[in-house]
Order: C-alpha cells, then structure tokens, then sequence
C-alpha cells in the first residue's frame, strides 16, 4: 500500500476507531487488556516523560497522563491527531511517520523514560520493527529506560497459524515473539515477552548496556 493509502484509511478509521477496538472479537480482541499490561508493564510514575508512538485517538496515552505523565505523541494520520488533539489535550502531539528518515525537529536531542506504542508495530516487517527500535533506544530513550509495545502477536509461527492470523491481512506483519526476540538479541536490544490476549501480547525492550533489573 502506498503512503498516501496508508494515510487515508487511518483518516478514514478515526471517526469510528474507538468503536472498532471495543466490539472487535478478532483483531483488537483484548484491547482494554492490552493496553493495561502495556500501562503495567511500563512502570511509569509521575513526572516521567513518556513517548506515546501511534497515539492514534489517545486511549493508551491517557493512562499515562492519569499516572501524572508528561506525555508526547505522534501520529502520520491529521485525522487521529485531530481526534487525539480533542480526547488529551495535555499531550504534546507531533505529526510523524515512523518509516520517514527524518524525524521531526522538535524531537531532536528529546529523550524519554518510557517509549511506548498500541497496536502500530504490525504495520512493519520484522526488520523494520527491529531497526525503529533500536533508532529509538538509541536516539530517544533516557538512561535506564524501556520501550513496551503491545500488539497483534503470537509466542510462535505455529501459534500464528493455529489463530488463522496468516490469512488475515497480507499488508500486516504480525509478530512472532520467538523470533522477534533474537532479532532483537543480535541487534543489542534485550527482550520480553507477555501474551495477553489469544492474538495479542506485550514486548518490554531496553538496549542491553541499559538492561538493568528494576530500571
């Protein structure tokens, strides 16, 4: 699907996203659990900056905002941010697509504590997943910090195909926790995994040379 394409079917989702995500028994089934485990998982406190990647229309960000977070969001979509701009007003929100080179200036030198990101990653190849990661440890996140992502994932191939996940959608690349973890490895990054949902689960990543207990 082209860029433009991208773009417009967000566009077009916004209206109707948060409606889709709570009755959806497929996808998105989960989604409120799904976004608690992210919440629990990213341990933040009050004051802590917190990167909200894909904000779309600010469900996963207010719960950081009710922890008493600073919080900063992005979104390639104006429709979503329009929607999210309206929802949590507090947050500071950044027009921005994850597979640009370049980033927005007003992130440049910005580091955050926490990283998070809902139901985005599955859009990119596990290559690219692991490559915006690692970007992202590296240029974004504080000393000690984690990046927690929840999304469409499996603990392997064969859980993958029992859910019939490989015939859902084949401009999506659902994870596979067992291989996105050693790619992880071979590129620096230390990851976990949690299944949450019979097709969702949350990843916890930290740089390794930052990979200390508690952080």
């Amino acid at each position: 699907m082209s860029d433009r394409g991208r773009v417009q079917l967000f566009d077009e989702w916004a209206g109707r996203y948060d409606a889709c995500v709570q009755r959806d028994a497929g996808l998105h089934e989960g989604y409120e659990d799904v976004l608690e485990q992210v919440t629990r998982a990213a341990g933040a406190g009050a004051g802590m900056r917190v990167l909200d990647l894909g904000i779309g229309t600010g469900n996963l960000a207010q719960r950081f905002l009710d922890l008493g977070c600073e919080v900063w969001g992005t979104d390639f979509s104006p429709a979503m941010l329009a929607k999210a701009r309206t929802k949590v007003p507090q947050v500071r929100l950044l027009a921005m697509d994850l597979l640009s080179q370049r980033w927005p200036e007003e992130l440049t030198g910005q580091r955050f504590q926490r990283i998070v990101s809902s139901y985005v990653f599955h859009e990119f190849d596990l290559t690219i997943k692991v490559k915006l990661i690692a970007r992202l440890g590296r240029d974004h996140l504080a000393q000690g910090g984690r990046i927690v992502i929840g999304d469409v994932a499996f603990a392997d191939r064969q859980a993958l195909e029992e859910a019939g996940a490989d015939h859902w959608d084949e401009d999506e690349y659902y994870w596979e926790a067992d291989e996105a973890i050693a790619a992880c490895e071979k590129a620096g990054l230390a990851a976990t995994y949690t299944q949450v949902s019979p097709c969702a689960g949350v990843f916890v990543v930290r740089p390794m040379s930052v990979s200390q207990p508690g952080a």
